[in-house]
C-alpha cells in the first residue's frame, strides 16, 4: 500500500495523442481580471501559471474569443494575432517547468455588457434576467437585454472559436478547453430558459451549437487535445433548469462520445446532489460520458481521493485551493498543511 496520503491523485493518466499527465490534479480556470489594455495576458500571467506547473494539467482563466463578449473587468482574449506573443510567454514559462497547459475559450453571450463592448450582447434568444452586478471601482451594472443571433451570425460565432483555437496552437498551448458551462453562450444554447428559437438551432437542435464549436476546435487541434466544460445543473449566470434539459445534455454527451475529446470537465460551484438531475453534477456526467471526466466543485483532497479511487471521475480540478497554494501538488504529495483561500488573495497574482 502506498504511504502517500492521497495516492489516487498521483497516478499518471494518458489523455491520448502523446499527452500523458503525471498526476490527477488540474488547475481549474480562475478569472483573475489582470489583462492588459488590449486584453492580452499581463506580465504576471507567465509567473502565475508557471508557479503551478506541477499540476497534471493547467487550464487558463477564461479567454475571450471576441472583444464583443467581454462581460467583466480586464479579462484576456485570443481574438487578435497580437495576443499570441503574450500567451506564448505563458506557455514557454509553463513548459520550462515541465507543465502542460490548455487555453479555455470563452464567449459570454448575454453576460457581455456594453460598458466594455459598446454593443448590445448577443444570445440564442432575447431573454433578460435583470440582475444587478457590482463591478470594480464602484460601478453598478445590470444585465442587459441581449439580441437574438441571426442564423447567418451563428456560423460566424463558431468561427470565432475556431480562430481562437488556431491562435492557441500558434502560442504553444497543449490544447484548448471550450467553456460550455456557468451560464455563458454555449450553455445558453443548451437550456430552454435561454434558447427559445424555433429554427434548427432551437428545440431538438439546442445541442447543435455546442457540437459545432467542438467540431471546429477538433479540426484545428486533432484528437485528444480539446476538452469541454459543462454544467448539467445551472448555478451561475442566472440560468434555470427546465424539464427536458437533462435530455438535451444526455443527447449531447452521447453525440460527443463518438468524438475524440480529451475530457469533459464539470463546471459547478458546489458538486452537491440535485434532485433535478438525480445526483451531483459530476455523477450525472459520469453516468452519460464514457471518457475522461474532470471533477470539480468544492471537493476536499479527501473526497477527491475517494471519488478518484472509485472511478467516479478521473481528474480533480481546484481553483481557490490553487490560488491559496501555488505549490498545492507538492503539499498534497507530502500531506502538508493547506492554506485557506480568502478574498484578499485576488489582489495579487501569485
Amino acid at each position: 500500500m502506498s504511504d502517500q496520503p492521497y495516492a489516487a491523485l498521483f497516478e499518471p493518466l494518458d489523455l491520448g495523442s502523446g499527452l500523458v499527465l503525471p498526476n490527477r490534479v488540474v488547475l481549474a480556470p480562475c478569472t483573475r481580471n489582470r489583462a492588459t489594455a488590449d486584453l492580452g495576458p499581463s506580465e504576471g500571467a507567465a509567473k502565475y501559471y508557471a508557479a503551478r506547473a506541477d499540476a497534471g494539467l493547467l487550464t487558463t482563466e477564461a479567454v475571450l474569443v471576441t472583444q464583443e463578449a467581454q462581460g467583466y473587468l480586464d479579462t484576456p482574449g485570443l481574438f487578435l494575432d497580437s495576443h499570441v506573443p503574450g500567451w506564448a510567454r505563458v506557455c514557454d514559462a509553463v513548459h520550462a517547468r515541465g507543465g502542460r497547459i490548455f487555453a479555455q475559450l470563452w464567449h459570454t453571450g448575454r453576460i457581455a455588457h456594453s460598458h466594455w463592448t459598446r454593443v448590445q450582447p448577443v444570445a440564442p434568444s432575447a431573454v433578460l434576467d435583470p440582475v444587478l452586478r457590482r463591478q470594480a471601482g464602484g460601478v453598478a451594472l445590470y444585465n442587459e437585454m441581449p439580441r437574438a443571433l441571426e442564423v447567418n451570425e451563428i456560423t460566424s460565432v463558431i468561427n470565432l472559436f475556431r480562430m481562437a483555437a488556431r491562435r492557441a496552437r500558434s502560442a504553444g498551448f497543449d490544447g484548448v478547453e471550450i467553456h460550455g458551462a456557468n451560464g455563458y453562450l454555449i450553455e445558453q444554447f443548451l437550456r430552454q430558459h435561454t434558447n427559445r428559437r424555433d429554427d434548427e438551432w432551437g428545440g431538438p437542435g439546442r445541442l447543435r451549437f455546442a457540437l459545432a464549436v467542438v467540431h471546429a476546435c477538433l479540426e484545428e487541434w486533432g484528437p485528444h487535445r480539446v476538452g469541454l466544460r459543462l454544467s448539467p445543473f445551472p448555478d451561475f449566470g442566472e440560468m434555470r433548469w427546465t424539464a427536458g434539459d437533462n435530455e438535451t445534455y444526455i443527447a449531447l454527451l452521447q453525440a460527443l462520445s463518438t468524438q475524440q475529446l480529451a475530457y469533459v470537465h464539470t463546471g459547478i460551484t458546489q458538486d452537491l446532489p440535485r434532485a433535478e438531475i438525480g445526483g451531483t453534477p459530476s455523477a450525472f456526467l459520469r453516468r452519460h460520458w464514457p471518457g475522461v471526466l474532470i471533477g470539480n466543485g468544492g471537493h476536499s483532497p479527501e473526497s477527491a481521493q475517494t471519488h478518484l479511487a472509485a472511478g467516479e471521475f478521473d481528474l480533480i480540478s481546484y481553483g481557490r485551493l490553487f490560488i491559496a497554494n501555488p505549490d498545492l501538488v507538492d503539499r498534497l504529495r507530502q500531506g502538508l498543511f493547506l492554506s485557506e483561500y480568502h478574498h484578499d488573495l485576488v489582489k495579487g497574482f501569485l
